[in-house]
């Protein structure tokens, strides 16, 4: 029987305001390839992942943050994305 790996936990720093941001990371993770798990503190702002490292990395996780319009530790939001984001999302 094949052993199933613990997955890997990172946590990310985002832009992210309110609970509407927290379904916004949280639905674009889930698209994620390799990513088991994400929640996002909307107090802190950090989102823990919980993922395969033999299928993804923190930068492609930081990345799709990007992508949904936030940003995610040192990598800044995707601007188009950004714009796209419900106003109560925009800092």
């Amino acid at each position: 029987k094949a052993q199933t790996a613990k997955p890997t936990e990172v946590k990310i720093k985002t832009s992210a305001v309110c609970g509407m941001c927290k379904k916004t990371i949280e639905k674009a993770l889930s698209k994620e390839a390799g990513v088991q798990k994400s929640t996002l503190d909307v107090t802190t702002k950090v989102v823990t992942v919980a993922y395969d490292p033999k299928v993804t990395s923190p930068e492609k996780i930081r990345t799709a943050i990007s992508k949904a319009g936030y940003d995610a530790d040192g990598i800044k939001a995707d601007p188009k994305a950004y714009k796209n984001l419900d106003e109560c999302c925009k800092e």
